[in-house]
C-alpha cells in the first residue's frame, strides 16, 4: 500500500507538468488564432482605406461595415464610418452609427462627447435643428466643447434666434479666451431692428444700449440709435447720434443719408444737413453717398449747383459713377436749350455710362470675395459679420478733361 501511494505521489508532478504544457499549447493556439484575426482585420482595414484613396467609396463603405460588424468595439472605426456616410449625404446611416455610439454605456466620457457632437452635426445636415440642438448641448467641457458651441452658434444664426446666439457667443468667449464682441453687438442690433419693425420702442432701446455696451461707438448701433430717436420724434437727438457716425465711421453715412436729411428737414435745417454731406464727399465721394447727395443738391439747389459739386468731385475723386452723375446733370442743364445734337450726344453718353456703372457697382466681402449690389452687415457668402467694405466699387473714370 505504501508503495502504491508513493507511486501516485511521484506521478502528480508529471500530471501537473502535462496539464501545464497542454494549457500553454491551447494558449498559443488561441494567440495564433487572435493574431490571424487581427491580421485579417488589418488587411480589411487597409483594403478599405485603399478603396477610399482610389475614390471607390461604395466598396470602401462595404468593407468597413464588415469590419465594424466583426468587431463592434472599434469606436474610432465607427466614427470614421459615420463621418463617411455624412460626407456622402447618407445622413440617416450616419445618424444610426453615431446614435449607436452615443447610447453605449461603456464609452469613455471623451468618446461620449465625440458621439454627441457628431450626432448633432448629422442632425444639422438633415435639417433636424431641434434634435441637433439637444445633441450638441449634451457635449461636455472637454475637447469637443468649442466645436459644439461653434455649431450651435452657426445654427442659431441660420434660425435667426439672436437671443440664443448671444448666449452661445458669450460661452464661446469663456471657452476660447477669444473676443466675440463684434458678433454679439450685431446680434443685439438684429434684435433692435426687429423691435423697431414691430414698433416695440422699449425693446429696441434696450437692445441698442446692449450693442453699444458690447462695442462702444458701434457703427450699426449708432445708426439704429438714430432710427429709434426718430421713431420717438426726437430728430435733434437723432442727428447727434448720427453725427458720431459721420465723425467716426464716415464710410457708413450712405446707409443713413436720406434719414439724415429727413431729420434736418423736420427741424427746418435742410441746408445745414446738406452742407455736412457735401463736406463728406471730400473723402467719401464714391458709391451711394454720392448718389444721395446729388439727388438732394438737384432738389434743393438745382442743376447748376449740382454741376459745380460734381466738377469738384471729378477733380479729387474721379470715378465712373461721378462721371455718370455729371452727364445726367449736364443733360438737365441742356434740356432747356434748342440744340438737339448736343442733347442726343449727352443722352448717348449717359446711357453708356449707366450701363457700365450698373454692371460694375458692387459691394465686396473682404473675407470670401462675394459681391452684391446691396450692402450687408453679414456676408451671404461666408456668413462673417462686418466683412463687407462699406465702399461700393464702381471703377475709376478715365483720365482727361471732365465734361
Amino acid at each position: 500500500m505504501i508503495q502504491i501511494a508513493t507511486s501516485w505521489l511521484l506521478l502528480l508532478p508529471v500530471m501537473f507538468g502535462i496539464g501545464w504544457l497542454a494549457s500553454r499549447w491551447d494558449l498559443r493556439l488561441e494567440n495564433r488564432m487572435d493574431e490571424r484575426e487581427r491580421m485579417r482585420q488589418q488587411r480589411s482595414t487597409f483594403k478599405g482605406l485603399s478603396l477610399l484613396l482610389n475614390e471607390q467609396p461604395d466598396q470602401a463603405i462595404e468593407t468597413l461595415v464588415k469590419i465594424a460588424q466583426l468587431d463592434p468595439e472599434t469606436v474610432e472605426l465607427h466614427f470614421s464610418l459615420g463621418n463617411l456616410f455624412r460626407r456622402r449625404g447618407e445622413t440617416e446611416r450616419a445618424i444610426r452609427v453615431h446614435q449607436h455610439l452615443a447610447n453605449r454605456d461603456d464609452l469613455k466620457p471623451r468618446d461620449r462627447d465625440h458621439a454627441a457632437y457628431e450626432l448633432g452635426r448629422d442632425f444639422l445636415r438633415a435639417g433636424l435643428l431641434d434634435r441637433a440642438e439637444a445633441s450638441l448641448n449634451r457635449v461636455g467641457d472637454g475637447k469637443y466643447a468649442v466645436p459644439a458651441k461653434e455649431s450651435l452658434l452657426e445654427m442659431y444664426q441660420v434660425e435667426r434666434d439672436w437671443s440664443k446666439a448671444i448666449i452661445a457667443a458669450s460661452e464661446l468667449e469663456s471657452l476660447q479666451g477669444k473676443s466675440h464682441r463684434t458678433e454679439i453687438a450685431q446680434f443685439h442690433c438684429e434684435l433692435a431692428q426687429d423691435a423697431l419693425r414691430r414698433k416695440d420702442l422699449s425693446g429696441a432701446e434696450q437692445s441698442i444700449q446692449r450693442a453699444l455696451q458690447a462695442v462702444p461707438n458701434h457703427a450699426r448701433g449708432l445708426i439704429l440709435q438714430g432710427d429709434y430717436l426718430m421713431a420717438m420724434e426726437r430728430p435733434a437727438q437723432a442727428i447727434q447720434a448720427w453725427s458720431v457716425v459721420a465723425d467716426s465711421h464716415p464710410a457708413y453715412m450712405h446707409l443713413l443719408a436720406d434719414r439724415w436729411m429727413q431729420a434736418h428737414s423736420d427741424l427746418g435745417k435742410e441746408l445745414e444737413g446738406l452742407e455736412r454731406l457735401c463736406a463728406l464727399l471730400k473723402t467719401q465721394a464714391t458709391g451711394e453717398l454720392l448718389d444721395i447727395v446729388h439727388k438732394q443738391v438737384m432738389k434743393i439747389r438745382g442743376p447748376e449747383a449740382a454741376n459745380v459739386m460734381l466738377s469738384e468731385v471729378m477733380q479729387h475723386s474721379p470715378s465712373l459713377g461721378a462721371l455718370s452723375k455729371l452727364a445726367e446733370t449736364r443733360l438737365a442743364l441742356e434740356e432747356s436749350s434748342a440744340n438737339p445734337e448736343r442733347l442726343s450726344e449727352l443722352q448717348s453718353i449717359l446711357k453708356l455710362l449707366r450701363q457700365r456703372t450698373t454692371s460694375l457697382a458692387r459691394y465686396t466681402c473682404g473675407n470670401c470675395g462675394f459681391r452684391a449690389r446691396r450692402f450687408y452687415w453679414q456676408c451671404p457668402g461666408c456668413n462673417n459679420w462686418e466683412a463687407y467694405s462699406p465702399r461700393r466699387s464702381e471703377g475709376v473714370a478715365p483720365s482727361g478733361p471732365s465734361m
